[in-house]
């Protein structure tokens, strides 16, 4: 079974912890604009970016996207 990343789930997980993107792009040494990216799906998250991120945001690397499965029913 194969599977995809599908919606990333930053900006409710940035809320829940009530943690700006400014403040979370300053903590992750990227731009503001680069979290905003990320949240609209314009750009993916390498691994490396993503385990950190789940670091600073106390989480698990698979609460950051919802996993999509490829398989046609």
């Amino acid at each position: 079974m194969a599977f995809r990343l599908g919606e990333c789930l930053l900006l409710t997980l940035l809320h829940k912890k009530n943690i700006s993107q400014a403040e979370f792009a300053r903590r992750m040494g990227v731009s503001r604009q680069y979290v905003n990216q990320l949240i609209t799906g314009e750009a993916t998250m390498s691994l490396i970016f993503a385990i950190n991120a789940a670091h600073v945001l106390g989480c698990q690397i698979t609460d950051l996207y919802k996993i999509v499965s490829n398989r046609k029913e």
